[in-house]
């Protein structure tokens, strides 16, 4: 994950791209790790930090108020943002991950409140917030993400638009929501035992009666407080850990693609590249060699 200094222990290579917008530093990001092991990086900064990892391969990133004071693992795979005020202490911490991509927004808040011509609040605005979905920022951010890596080939004003978009569609999903709660939803502990289950049989028929046991409820009263708690329901988490740990290996030696699709509970080869595709948005077979030319 980006922050104030480069990590260099446990990976393999990293793949960045700066460029500055109304006065917003944005950073695009590539991970590779060697050894997919836990590695923890101090996040802090004089600037408000708006991160939205938009890939992770391999086991769960989270950010962290302390080293040592774990969140909750949401989606493995999954994309969120994380908001984070200047000089708070943060850390970016990730498990068995092999690969992340993120895009990065530094900023001063007095300075975009300028830009944006209002004031804004910091119980709301730019409140801490360690885990946020939005599809239409992540639509943004990919767009922003390749104009970063492209060298700003379509120009300042584009730029700066996708900035400033980015931004006004993060406020207003603040806005309009009540504080991230988990009202209603599963304990922690519960979460990581279901979690974990689901992650050891990714290859089984895994059903809502086994799973609502496991939190000692009925199966619609699990699916809700699931759902609740990572933001998909339980079988939508259970293809994205498949497709997931098919790009783990994917990313590792060369497994044939009818093996993976076995290994990982999917009918056969052609059922693993619809699932990829959908879930993805390119095939297994492309997506391995792209990775593999940029990971070397």
């Amino acid at each position: 994950m980006h922050g104030k200094s480069p990590v260099v222990e446990g990976i393999r290579s990293i793949r960045a791209a700066r460029r500055m917008w109304s006065g917003v530093e944005v950073a695009a990001t590539d991970y590779y790790s060697v050894d997919e092991g836990r590695v923890m990086v101090e996040l802090t900064g004089p600037r408000h930090r708006l991160a939205v990892l938009l890939q992770q391969v391999g086991g769960f990133c989270e950010a962290r108020t302390a080293p040592r004071r774990p969140g909750v693992p949401r989606n493995p795979g999954a994309r969120y943002l994380a908001s984070t005020p200047g000089g708070m202490p943060i850390w970016g911490y990730s498990d068995r991950i092999s690969y992340t991509h993120e895009l990065t927004l530094l900023f001063d808040p007095a300075e975009l409140s300028d830009r944006l011509g209002e004031v804004l609040r910091d119980d709301i605005d730019l409140a801490p917030r360690p885990w946020l979905s939005n599809e239409r920022i992540f639509a943004l951010s990919e767009l922003l993400a390749a104009e970063v890596t492209g060298g700003g080939e379509f120009g300042q004003l584009y730029g700066e638009s996708l900035v400033l978009a980015l931004l006004v569609e993060y406020l207003r999903a603040v806005r309009v929501r009540a504080p991230a709660s988990r009202k209603g939803g599963l304990t922690p502990r519960q979460l990581r035992e279901v979690c974990t289950y689901m992650q050891e049989h990714l290859s089984a028929p895994v059903g809502l009666r086994e799973l609502a046991a496991l939190g000692g409820m009925s199966q619609a009263h699990f699916s809700r407080a699931f759902k609740a708690s990572t933001g998909v329901p339980p079988h939508r988490w259970q293809l994205n850990a498949r497709v997931e740990r098919a790009q783990q290996l994917l990313l590792g030696a060369e497994v044939p693609l009818a093996d993976i699709a076995l290994r990982l509970g999917f009918v056969d080869q052609s059922h693993l590249t619809r699932v990829f595709r959908r879930v993805v948005g390119t095939t297994p077979s492309a997506w391995r060699r792209a990775h593999a030319r940029r990971g070397r």
